[in-house]
């Protein structure tokens, strides 16, 4: 069945939202920590892209891109890296050592990324031969993955050393990176560091958020996600960011969305409002990233505070999803997917048509979902006693004209096992 959200080529975007925008919040998931940090993927970004400008036949756009995602391979690993590790870790870590395969694989099933693509799975081979996962060398590195990797290996020092001074940075970066790529690249890279103030904006999360914040309008200003399919699947790497979180979620988000979609067309809803509904249905869970996975993992029935305090954090979609122009209906409605119709649900307890009508979809879809599919504490419920749930819930939690379009829609289009497929599928 033809995608009913996706725009003709011809009639242009939904939405007006720029693709270095949407990585950029990539970029904020993979490098989200509790505590605030020097986020790791913008710093590569800002600094292969001023890398890359002093280089000619090198594409700063492409390589920023490149910047924002490299490490999206990494999927749920990223959350347990709280230190860089060293070449010998990585190479006693085979899930560490394939990221570059896996993360190009994610990023070329998007035709606008391909390029992307072809920069990030060799953003770790070294020009001397002992880089991974495939152990080119010399001129079979491309390079704009030279360029990611001298900016990868200054941030490793960073993160290393804390603040060294600038003369220091350049020493230590002279000494490790010499071996990994050509001495074109490597002076292109100190040149970078040594223009007055770079270095400086480099060592603060703040000022490094800026700073991607004006690479992306300096290089990216007129790059326009171009159809309704090209943002389903942007969108679908954050989903899988998402549900990579919780070992149980995996292929949650995108069906969510899908049974979203299909309730929406029940209801009646326009193309423009079912792409809405399904673009918010797809970052519903972004915020999921906020809560421990300790607690998301739990082998028991969480108590009221802590399903209050998942429930919460959830919404933290935001955090991650605000910066992006153009996209703050679909953020909002995203959001909102915990509030009740009652006006007992959070974060503002909102009730009625004071909700927006995708978040009233997704909050059925998504408990749905939920309920059949298996939990750490409890096996999948079958989908009559989901629909009974529902059915109760309804005027309460749910809007109950969604529970009277969709109960149809989810008999038929029950998952037949869910949480099989793969992350990036």
């Amino acid at each position: 069945m033809p995608d009913p959200t996706a725009s003709p080529e011809s009639s242009g975007p939904i939405l007006q939202v720029r693709r270095a925008d949407l990585l950029a919040a990539v970029a904020r998931v993979l490098d989200y920590r509790p505590t605030a940090e020097v986020p790791h993927h913008g710093r590569v970004a800002a600094l292969a892209a001023a890398v890359a400008s002093r280089l000619e036949g090198t594409d700063p756009h492409q390589v920023f891109l490149a910047g924002l995602v490299h490490d999206v391979g990494l999927l749920d690993e990223q959350w347990d890296l709280a230190h860089p590790l060293n070449l010998t870790e990585q190479a006693n870590r085979p899930l560490t050592r394939s990221h570059p395969l896996v993360g190009a694989q994610m990023l070329a099933e998007i035709p606008s990324l391909l390029g992307v693509a072809e920069i990030v799975l060799d953003h770790h081979e070294w020009t001397d031969g002992h880089g991974y996962p495939r152990g080119k060398s010399g001129e079979e590195v491309p390079r704009a993955s030279q360029v990611l990797r001298l900016a990868d290996t200054c941030d490793f020092i960073l993160r290393e050393q804390g603040s060294p001074e600038l003369l220091a940075l350049l020493d230590a970066v002279r000494s490790r990176a010499g071996r990994q790529v050509t001495p074109e690249i490597l002076e292109a890279g100190l040149d970078a560091l040594d223009q007055p103030g770079f270095y400086a904006q480099l060592l603060a999360g703040d000022d490094v958020n800026l700073l991607v914040q004006t690479t992306a309008r300096h290089l990216a200003e007129d790059h326009f996600v171009t159809t309704g399919a090209e943002m389903t699947a942007l969108l679908e790497l954050l989903a899988t960011l998402a549900d990579a979180h919780a070992s149980d979620h995996i292929g949650h988000s995108r069906r969510v969305a899908n049974l979203t979609v299909m309730v929406a067309m029940a209801m009646g809803l326009s193309a423009e409002e079912t792409a809405k509904a399904k673009w918010a249905a797809l970052v519903h869970d972004l915020g999921m990233v906020a809560v421990p996975k300790t607690l998301l993992n739990e082998p028991r029935l969480l108590s009221e505070k802590e399903l209050r305090d998942v429930r919460v954090r959830s919404t933290r979609v935001g955090e991650f999803l605000g910066p992006v122009e153009g996209l703050e209906e679909v953020t909002r409605v995203a959001a909102c997917h915990s509030e009740a119709f009652d006006g007992s649900g959070c974060p503002d307890g909102l009730s009625g048509q004071a909700i927006p009508l995708g978040a009233r979809l997704i909050a059925v879809c998504d408990t749905f979902d939920a309920l059949t599919s298996r939990r750490p504490h409890r096996a999948a419920r079958d989908t009559s006693l989901a629909l009974d749930i529902l059915i109760r819930g309804s005027g309460g939690m749910f809007d109950p004209e969604v529970v009277s379009a969709a109960v149809p829609v989810l008999l038929i289009n029950q998952p037949a096992d869910p949480g099989l497929e793969p992350a990036w599928t």
